[in-house]
């Protein structure tokens, strides 16, 4: 079974970041990927987004980002879909002959469990997981845990915490007939969030190392997030 050369990237990207951007360029060089697919969720089922300017918003700053990445999309199904926002749905409709790798945050793959037909989902794709500061082998092996009744079989996890440089760790996963290729990412991104890039821009900052300089002047150009320079 060779690896997928084609990945989704879903999330909020309220506002996207430079840790979004450098893990899809780590993973795009190291995986070799001919495609990463950025899907800004439209409405989300379980959260608000704080200070959300709007699908339409987001995803033009998304655009001004990827810009120039020739092997990177922008997709703006669930943007105009008008529905509740279901990556299994977003999968099925925009790979419907192809099963991606999905890019997921060590936090997002924590709560998989809890997703809208986690089973269902997790047929339809293989997991990129990247792990962030603070994870522990002990959060991470119970995440797993909670996803083995959802069809994944057992794997010998890497520790998060481990020295070494930014690599990236596939185990196959098998249950019954269904192998799973899950990649723990160890990405050596900046780390930065989508709330500490608001809580900046709120206090009138506009930090390099958060925003790509596109995104940058596009907030300063429409006062997103409660940015002013007064």
């Amino acid at each position: 079974m060779k690896l997928p050369r084609t990945a989704l990237f879903g999330g909020a990207f309220n506002p996207v970041h430079q840790g979004h951007l450098s893990l899809a360029h780590y993973l795009t060089r190291r995986l070799a990927l001919d495609r990463i697919v950025f899907v800004p969720v439209g409405k989300p089922a379980h959260r608000s987004l704080p200070g959300d300017p709007g699908c339409h918003e987001r995803m033009k700053m998304l655009e001004k980002a990827i810009s120039g990445e020739p092997r990177w999309r922008l997709s703006d199904y669930e943007c105009r879909s008008g529905e509740i926002s279901y990556t299994v749905r977003t999968v099925e409709a925009l790979f419907p002959e192809e099963r991606p790798w999905l890019i997921l945050g060590s936090d997002a793959f924590l709560g998989l469990d809890r997703w809208f037909e986690t089973g269902r989902l997790l047929s339809r794709v293989h997991l990129l997981v990247a792990f962030r500061p603070g994870d522990t082998l002990g959060t991470i092996t119970a995440g797993f845990e909670r996803l083995v009744p959802f069809g994944l079989g057992p794997v010998a996890l890497p520790d998060p915490a481990s020295p070494g440089q930014a690599d990236v760790v596939i185990q196959r996963s098998r249950q019954g007939k269904i192998e799973t290729f899950i990649g723990f990412v160890r990405p050596g991104t900046p780390d930065v969030s989508s709330s500490r890039t608001r809580d900046a821009l709120r206090k009138g900052k506009v930090p390099d190392e958060f925003l790509p300089a596109t995104v940058k002047s596009y907030i300063v150009e429409k006062g997103l997030y409660g940015f002013s320079s007064d």
